[in-house]
């Protein structure tokens, strides 16, 4: 059974945020790679309030990691996160693709690491001019959509 891509979102302690952090980045590395996952991406995000407390802490870390594994390691890694002493919470999904990098990017030993070069990005048109090109792409359905608020401009011109 070929491997499925997935995005863990990791919430840690702040408090672990300092020196301390390249140890959690090696712990959820590991923690991944035992339960033999192989480790695409990963991304701490900024600190940040948690909702309600979570073990008496009040604010995490949160750590996005890309990890391709097969089906069946999904709930061992699950169940070895919640037993971990570092890591509050742990959400695994399913995912479809990489997302942009957001955050700074770690390496499995802790250390951080570049962001890659993005590719240029073209201009965008200006805005409400439509090129014959964009109208190709577009979905029926969008453009059905966009004909029926066109036609409802019009209505509520009368």
């Amino acid at each position: 059974m070929p491997d499925n891509l997935y995005e863990a979102m990791f919430v840690v302690d702040a408090a672990k945020g300092g020196s301390a952090f390249p140890d959690t980045i090696r712990h959820i590395a590991g923690l991944l790679t035992r339960n033999g996952a192989d480790i695409q991406r990963m991304e701490r995000w900024e600190e940040r309030k948690l909702a309600y407390p979570i073990r008496r802490v009040k604010r995490g870390i949160y750590i996005l990691v890309y990890f391709a594994a097969d089906g069946s390691a999904i709930d061992e890694i699950r169940r070895a996160a919640d037993l971990s002493e570092e890591v509050l919470r742990v959400l695994i999904l399913r995912a479809e693709q990489v997302s942009p990098v957001k955050g700074q990017l770690y390496s499995i030993e802790g250390e951080e690491v570049e962001a890659p070069a993005e590719a240029p990005v073209a201009e965008a048109p200006a805005a409400g001019a439509e090129t014959p090109a964009a109208d190709a792409e577009k979905s029926e359905a969008e453009q059905d959509a966009d004909d029926a608020a066109e036609g409802e401009a019009a209505d509520t011109s009368l």
